[in-house]
């Protein structure tokens, strides 16, 4: 099943069946969501909703994104007559439209539609289900490290990174460098930076790389459709046309060498923390068992760090 994103390339690029019946629809009070609806003579179930929406901006939402019987349909309520005065307004619903699946996009070079470059971007799409901006930067990102250093298959594990955000870029790390929280070989410091510190142990080298500001002339716009979004208030068409901003984004992006994109110094070398299976002690409060290395310790007791802000009013650690 595809993801929010690849239904929203689907409808920027009109990858759907038109149907604008009428319909009857079970409507869910509580969730604020179809339930149910019958086309055909066959009944589709909601498994999911993807999105909420408006059909016209003086009007509240009534445009509904669903996964109903493993097929991904928009429903709307046509108003006959609108006014804001009146609680209760008379229409109809309308199945608007089904969006391809899978199957019927392969004719129709889906490949393309989620714009591949390679086979290595492939995987890094299919791990993280869709293509964004966040995630191509962290690709141009390993494109430089891979560059740098091209002995990735080193058993002692050659490289260690420290990271300034927790965004979409860190999927591209783990797939194409290998490096990982798990295995010790990433760290985040999540100041919400596309800032990142390389050490190749093979030499006793380190850099770091900070992405350089950019505009991509289309701020204004990108902001305001993204404000819309955020509250609700956003027609379909507002939010298709926001994903091909977001979609301009990557293709510039996907055009830049990793050194167009980033700054690069040469840093001290820090020996990176060893890798250990790590030592656990009980909580002094709550009793759970914790790694060594994330307690806090007051008083000569040892707290967790949800238990020590707890105690300690909140405080910021």
């Amino acid at each position: 099943m595809m993801d929010r994103t690849e239904v929203l390339r689907s409808i920027r690029y009109e990858l759907f069946e038109y149907i604008q019946k009428r319909v009857m629809v079970d409507f869910d009070n509580f969730r604020q969501m179809p339930a149910s609806f019958t086309f055909d003579g066959k009944t589709y179930r909601v498994g999911e909703l993807i999105g909420r929406f408006k059909t016209a901006d003086e009007q509240p939402i009534n445009g509904y994104l669903v996964q109903a019987n493993e097929e991904i349909f928009f429903l709307y309520f046509h108003y006959y007559s609108y006014d804001q005065r009146f609680p209760l307004h008379s229409g109809s619903w309308v199945l608007s439209f089904r969006i391809f699946n899978d199957n019927e996009l392969m004719s129709l070079y889906r490949g393309d539609r989620k714009m591949l470059g390679n086979i290595a971007l492939k995987r890094l799409v299919d791990f993280h289900g869709h293509l964004c901006p966040d995630l191509m930067i962290g690709a141009k990102l390993c494109e430089y490290v891979q560059g740098v250093h091209r002995s990735l298959d080193d058993p002692s594990g050659g490289i260690c990174m420290i990271a300034e955000n927790s965004t979409s870029a860190l999927d591209a790390i783990q797939v194409l460098l290998g490096l990982t929280i798990g295995n010790q070989r990433l760290y985040i410091l999540d100041f919400g930076k596309h800032n990142y510190s390389v050490y190749f142990k093979h030499n006793g080298k380190a850099i770091r790389l900070l992405m350089k500001h950019r505009r991509f002339g289309d701020e204004e716009k990108y902001e305001h459709l993204e404000r819309k979004i955020r509250s609700n208030e956003a027609r379909l068409d507002d939010v298709a046309r926001y994903q091909e901003l977001v979609d301009n984004r990557i293709f510039e992006i996907s055009g830049l060498c990793p050194e167009q994109l980033f700054d690069v110094k040469k840093i001290e070398w820090n020996d990176p923390p060893v890798e250990l299976a790590g030592v656990y002690h009980r909580c002094s409060y709550c009793g759970e068992p914790v790694i060594e290395g994330r307690l806090i310790e007051q008083n000569g007791d040892l707290y967790c760090i949800p238990c020590f802000k707890k105690i300690n009013g909140n405080c910021v650690c």
